[in-house]
C-alpha cells in the first residue's frame, strides 16, 4: 500500500482496467477461481492493495450503483462542493436508506443498477 491519493476519475480508470483483466482471464473464473483472483491481483496490484474492498466487489461482480454514487461524492470532495464530513454523512444516510430502511419496515431491499447496466446506460 503507498500513500497516494488517487482521484475519483482515477480509481474508476483502475476499475475499468480491471475490466479488461477479467475479460482476458474469464475461463479461469469457472475452472479456477483461486487462479482467476491472483492473475486479476497481479494486473491490478494499486486496486487491490489501496482499495480492496472495491476490487472484491469487482473480482466477485458485486459493484453496483452504490461505487458510482461513491465515486460521484469524491468528485464533490474534490471539486471543493462537498467537505469530507459531509460527504460522509450524505453516504451513510444514503446506504441507511438502501439497506437497514426496507429492513426495519419490512420491505425487501431495493435492487440497486449493476456495474454492467451503468456502463451499458452511460455508453449509449
Amino acid at each position: 500500500m503507498n500513500d497516494t491519493q488517487y482521484t475519483a476519475t482515477e480509481i474508476q480508470s483502475m476499475v475499468r482496467n480491471m475490466d479488461d483483466s477479467k475479460e482476458r482471464h474469464r475461463q479461469l473464473k469457472t475452472t479456477n477461481v483461486e487462479a482467476y483472483v491472483k492473475k486479476l491481483t497481479e494486473e491490478n496490484q494499486i486496486l487491490h492493495f489501496n482499495f480492496p474492498s472495491v476490487f472484491s466487489l469487482h473480482a466477485e461482480d458485486k459493484l453496483d450503483g452504490t461505487f458510482f454514487y461513491m465515486l460521484e461524492q469524491k468528485r464533490k470532495i474534490e471539486a471543493g462542493v462537498l467537505t469530507e464530513d459531509q460527504a460522509s454523512v450524505d453516504v451513510g444516510k444514503k446506504l441507511f436508506a438502501r439497506w437497514v430502511e426496507p429492513v426495519t419496515q419490512g420491505r425487501p431491499v431495493p435492487q440497486s443498477e449493476s456495474y454492467s447496466e451503468f456502463y451499458k446506460r452511460t455508453s449509449r
